[in-house]
């Protein structure tokens, strides 16, 4: 074969050299072309962001499985926590989600694999159902769920049970049973049956949607008999569902120390700030309200995936709920019991608190007569009478006197003007010259005031304040402890020092004054068993010759003076002293608060009716009831 041409031998390598430049420049390209839209974790790490901030590549796939979830208050925090490789134009990367839960419930964490597909556009998110849960599936979405704890209890100093869940009939009407003209019929005749409102009623039942239950009244399971069910059960659309609440053992025990739970109104939802919801149980006042979390216990949660189509749930996260606790009081059950029995007969507003001094403890708070809501026991604001003596007797002593000091006890007096007298029932032979001892025992109103001069309106507050009036309420209880203005002068003063005037106490803070005398020191009421008993600091504590002196003087009432119904009383000796004080009703006739405070070893008796007569007429024989049952 002949030699190729020099000019052929030279173009060969031209043409290797380019065919190499050729391939060279079409990977180049193709790497050009594929390296455009970079490797997809910059894509990554920017829908991590998204989704935190609640955006997604399908916005209403999103919204369809995490909204419940977010509309509960559940907060995520996406990460991206591997990136992945890209494979094929995928990119297989992980999420990392941090939910914080509601209410301060934690958080919950997982991760979920997220594919980025590269497309002509560049890398696209596409996103399954279980990129957002740990295997959800494609009809599932996230709801939260709330569970809830068993309700506690409150009991009495020795276990027993004084409030807790119990069996409850709500009665009303069915509006699915009823045409739309016999609504207002049938509302009327069950409120006449029940004894409600009957308007009221009839415009609740109109009101409510057509496939309503409307509740006209929720009674206890145990007075079903008190009511005409059987009648009831005649109206049309009547119906009565079976249920529990959580109520007292027993309507009207104890009112203002247990307290109450009703359903969350609209109100108090809306102004919870998210931390309640319709159903939540709301505790109003007394123990309830003080132990609210022990009682109510903590709920917990669930967070739940939810089938579409089937209603089927299976769990993902759980809290579980905290069970409420019984809480223990220092009330006595037997004690409360009796002093409920001794005022029964009352039809005034009236009350007995037992307290035991060397604690505080409040044994019994009752209220009558039965179906009075007003503790009047705890919150009442009276004059409280001769009973204050007490502390005008304290205040005397003080400034000199002894229980032997001579003073004088006129019939009437006049102080700045305004004329006072001693009670009608006073004994005429007594008016004269007699012993500090005998003008407390006998309850000499114008032997007090006229020691204005010697005790000022300071030094009578300072006394109060020694035997406990105006401390704080315990917690636990609502309550007024009584109040003594240190500025009052004149008139006002003098009134003060026999318990009228500005100064007010209610029961308890009476109970606490005598509690104070007896135990030697100033006594603060306990109503919550696992607090530790206190003794309250006051300016000037009780010391003991002014103990000795103040259980001498109040001895002498029951010796010698209005409680002398008390001395035959078995047992440790009684001190005390009644209380009679002036008021005026809404028809401007003059009427009387009977008081009377007793003390007997560890016990304290405080026993007060609005309308009655003297002490020891009317308030004495309640007192004593409680103290011989005791």
């Amino acid at each position: 074969m002949p030699p190729a041409p020099a000019g052929s031998r030279r173009r060969g390598p031209l043409l290797v050299l380019v065919s190499l430049l050729a391939i060279i420049a079409v990977v180049i390209a193709v790497l050009q072309w594929r390296d455009r839209f970079g490797s997809g974790e910059a894509e990554a790490e920017e829908l991590a962001a998204a989704l935190s901030a609640g955006e997604a590549p399908d916005q209403a796939e999103h919204d369809r499985i995490l909204g419940p979830l977010l509309e509960a208050g559940a907060v995520p925090q996406v990460s991206l926590a591997d990136p992945g490789s890209a494979r094929d134009g995928i990119r297989t990367a992980t999420l990392e989600w941090t939910w914080t839960l509601p209410n301060g419930d934690g958080t919950w964490e997982y991760t979920t694999p997220a594919t980025l597909r590269r497309g002509e556009d560049g890398w696209r998110a596409e996103l399954a159902p279980a990129a957002y849960a740990p295997d959800l599936t494609a009809s599932e979405h996230l709801e939260l769920t709330t569970l809830d704890p068993a309700l506690g209890s409150i009991t009495d100093r020795d276990g027993t049970v004084l409030f807790s869940e119990l069996p409850v009939i709500t009665l009303g009407l069915d509006k699915t049973q009823l045409d739309e003209g016999e609504l207002d019929s049938s509302a009327r005749d069950l409120a006449g049956l029940l004894g409600i409102d009957a308007d009221r009623y009839a415009q609740s039942v109109t009101g409510h949607g057509p496939d309503a239950f409307v509740a006209a009244l929720t009674i206890r399971e145990e007075a079903a008999g008190d009511y005409p069910l059987e009648e009831a059960a005649q109206v049309a659309g009547y119906l009565a569902v079976d249920g529990t609440r959580p109520l007292a053992i027993q309507r009207d025990y104890a009112p203002g120390v247990l307290g109450s739970l009703r359903e969350a109104s609209a109100e108090d939802i809306e102004d919870s700030d998210g931390q309640l919801e319709a159903g939540d149980l709301v505790p109003s006042g007394g123990v309830i309200a003080a132990a609210r979390d022990e009682v109510l216990g903590t709920p917990g949660l669930e967070v739940r995936a939810v089938d579409e189509d089937s209603d089927a749930t299976r769990s993902l996260h759980r809290i579980e709920p905290v069970d409420g606790s019984a809480v223990p009081t220092t009330l006595d059950d037997d004690v409360q019991r009796l002093a409920t029995a001794a005022i029964s007969e009352e039809d005034s507003p009236s009350a007995v608190i037992v307290l035991q001094p060397s604690s505080g403890d409040v044994l019994a708070a009752t209220l009558g007569p039965t179906g009075q809501s007003y503790p009047v026991g705890l919150v009442g604001r009276y004059a409280p009478g001769s009973t204050f003596k007490a502390v005008t007797a304290l205040s005397l002593l003080r400034a000199g006197l002894t229980p032997d000091t001579e003073i004088e006890c006129p019939e009437t007096a006049v102080v700045a003007g305004r004329s006072f007298k001693n009670a009608d029932s006073m004994n005429p032979s007594l008016f004269g010259t007699m012993p500090l001892r005998s003008a407390i025992a006998h309850s000499c109103n114008t032997a007090m005031l006229l020691q204005h001069e010697t005790v000022d309106q300071v030094a009578l507050a300072d006394a109060a304040t020694t035997l406990g009036i105006g401390q704080d309420a315990p917690a636990g209880l609502d309550a007024f402890m009584g109040s003594v203005d240190p500025q009052d002068t004149g008139a006002e003063h003098a009134a003060a020092m026999m318990g009228q005037g500005r100064v007010l106490a209610s029961p308890l803070s009476m109970a606490v004054v005598l509690a104070s005398v007896q135990n030697g020191a100033t006594v603060a009421p306990r109503i919550l068993a696992d607090q530790q008993p206190v003794t309250p600091e006051v300016p000037t504590p009780l010391t003991e010759q002014e103990t000795a002196q103040m259980q001498e003087m109040l001895r002498g009432v029951v010796t010698d003076g209005s409680l002398d119904e008390f001395a035959d009383l078995p047992g440790e000796p009684v001190i005390g002293k009644t209380g009679t004080a002036e008021w005026v009703d809404e028809d401007g006739e003059l009427k009387l608060h009977s008081w009377v405070i007793v003390a007997q070893g560890d016990l304290v008796v405080a026993a007060f009716v609005e309308d009655g007569s003297y002490g020891s007429v009317t308030a004495g024989p309640i007192a004593r009831e409680v103290l011989e049952g005791l």
